[in-house]
């Protein structure tokens, strides 16, 4: 069946651009039919276009999933929806020098010694252990001296596992050797460290990286590795004349991006994005359009027209938007769905008792919020990764109990010494955020309280009242009624990444959303509930 309904303006426009075999860069605000443009633009190839193929690509498995959905539910043969990492996974297959990447994904033959002293390890760490002369100093040496032994196996696991966070970065980028970028941050060594042991990094990583491109060698592979092999290869995707469809590219991995902009010239790109979702920073990724709308000859339009909510939700977001774009020149939403949908400010408990979503800043606001709704004896399922939790609340206790190298988690294992354990829970450095927001998650709550939310939460969404979910696991989902929750402290209007966040959040709504500017957000009653919890009562 063709697409049910005729397009937008907006979208009309798109169409006739890609007819015009121009390249595109679409801005498509929150809720503005991106799938639905996606899909007409399948449709449009396949009636003027008949032998041609629309690919589309992007990093999100859910968005991939949603995607080939529509392409299907209308009958687009010509369109084929994938994530990155299943294009390179079937890529690599096909390449007999790479196939050892994907079919020796996640193995794990070699112990931890084992692996190290394949790669040397014990002698590139001796840089950790150098000591400064100053009597030594002079024009063409800078003091240092390195030691002829190798230093203790705590020192030989932390420059490991900051060689394997190197490649981690190379992987990421869109670079084609290992070099200083790469190497993390190690503001945490004495300075006059810091040059040597990043040398010794990058000739560590690189020799890390050349036994995973061996296919005999025993070392394990990851997503990240397979994804960069298949990258460096220059791949060529579709055919002449076909269309490549980049969505997400707000948050961009630079390994794929690169892939996807070199396509140009041979088939037809068209990017698609929106600025002021970009949320996923803090692991690497880059707004992909920037650069590509600067490109000569590059079309840009804009989707704004918003069929999820109406002009009561837009406003709302409109006023988180007013102020990350300055310049006022950006995108603003036209709220065309629902005209009865709202912002609601003033609400008690129990309306939040009644929302089929909560969407939280942060990991400890999800548990928060499960509990309280368990309380309330509501069925709740919860993006949360309840297993993952309860083993990071395992390997926490046991760096809190001085047994880091027993953890399992790679980062956490680093963390022999307790000071710097706690440095680092107060850091606020992009890197490892995410995992960091976890660990303070579990520290609230505790390991019992964590392994009991297991027993209470629903698998699947559709056997819950309420789902509740992280703003980032949130993105791309939509619910009749949302409460939102950012946290207690006021969000300042130069903090972009809680605006985005927060104009992510509020746009999930179709009818209701629940939010009042942090200085309460319905905290107390939740408090109470967990402080009731930890006295000793359960949450079933």
């Amino acid at each position: 069946m063709p697409v049910p309904f005729a397009p937008s303006a907006e979208q009309q426009a798109v169409i006739d651009a890609y007819l015009r075999g121009e390249d595109l860069a679409v801005q498509a605000g929150a809720g503005t039919g991106k799938s639905a443009t996606l899909a007409l633009i399948a449709q449009a190839q396949r009636r003027h276009r008949p032998a041609a193929k629309a690919w589309y690509l992007t990093f999100n498995k859910r968005n991939a999933t949603e995607v080939q959905a529509t392409f299907t539910q209308y009958g687009l043969t010509n369109a084929r929806a994938s994530t990155a990492h299943s294009y390179a996974n079937r890529a690599c297959r096909a390449i007999p020098s790479l196939r050892h990447m994907v079919e020796r994904l996640n193995k794990r033959d070699l112990k931890i010694g084992d692996e190290m002293r394949l790669l040397g390890i014990g002698r590139s760490s001796r840089c950790l252990a150098a000591t400064v002369h100053p009597d030594l100093i002079r024009p063409g040496d800078d003091g240092l001296r390195v030691p002829d032994y190798d230093p203790p196996f705590s020192v030989q696991r932390r420059f490991f596992t900051l060689t394997r966070k190197t490649v981690d970065k190379f992987c990421q980028s869109a670079d084609r050797e290992v070099a200083s970028q790469h190497v993390p941050s190690l503001a945490e060594l004495r300075p006059e460290l810091r040059a040597l042991v990043g040398r010794e990094l990058i000739a560590s990583a690189q020799r890390m990286w050349d036994e995973l491109c061996t296919p005999t060698s025993p070392l394990g592979t990851e997503h990240g590795h397979y994804l960069k092999a298949w990258a460096l290869t220059d791949p060529v995707i579709g055919s002449p004349g076909d269309v490549l469809l980049y969505d997400e590219c707000q948050d961009a991995n630079p390994v794929l991006a690169e892939v996807v902009v070199a396509q140009r010239g041979r088939v037809q790109l068209a990017l698609v994005g929106d600025a002021n979702q970009q949320i996923y920073t803090f692991t690497g990724s880059v707004d992909a359009m920037q650069g590509f709308v600067a490109l000569p000859g590059v079309t840009a339009l804009p989707l704004t027209e918003s069929r999820r909510f109406g002009p009561l939700i837009a406003a709302e977001a409109n006023r988180v938007l007013d102020k990350l774009d300055r310049t006022g020149e950006g995108i603003r939403l036209v709220g065309i769905g629902p005209r009865n949908g709202h912002v609601q400010r003033l609400y008690t408990d129990a309306d939040t008792y009644k929302v089929t979503a909560i969407v939280c800043r942060t990991n400890a606001l999800v548990i928060e919020h499960i509990m309280s709704q368990v309380q309330a004896g509501r069925r709740v399922y919860s993006t949360l990764d309840i297993q993952d939790l309860q083993q990071l609340a395992r390997d926490v206790a046991l760096v809190e109990a001085g047994r880091a190298r027993e953890a399992r988690n790679t980062v956490l294992q680093g963390f022999t010494d307790l000071d710097l354990w706690n440095a680092w829970l107060d850091d606020d450095e992009d890197e490892h955020q995410e995992l960091r927001e976890k660990v303070k998650a579990v520290l609230d709550y505790g390991v019992a309280q964590i392994a009991a939310l297991a027993s209470v939460l629903k698998a699947k969404p559709e056997l819950a009242d309420v789902t509740v979910s992280t703003v980032h696991k949130a993105k791309g989902g939509t619910w009749d009624s949302v409460l939102v929750d950012m946290g207690e402290q006021p969000i300042d209007d130069d903090d972009d990444e809680k605006l985005r966040l927060l104009y992510v959040a509020l746009t999930r709504a179709r009818q209701l959303v629940l939010w009042k500017p942090p200085a309460g957000n319905a905290r107390a009653n939740v408090r109470e509930i967990v402080r009731s919890l930890r006295s000793g009562r359960t949450i079933a």
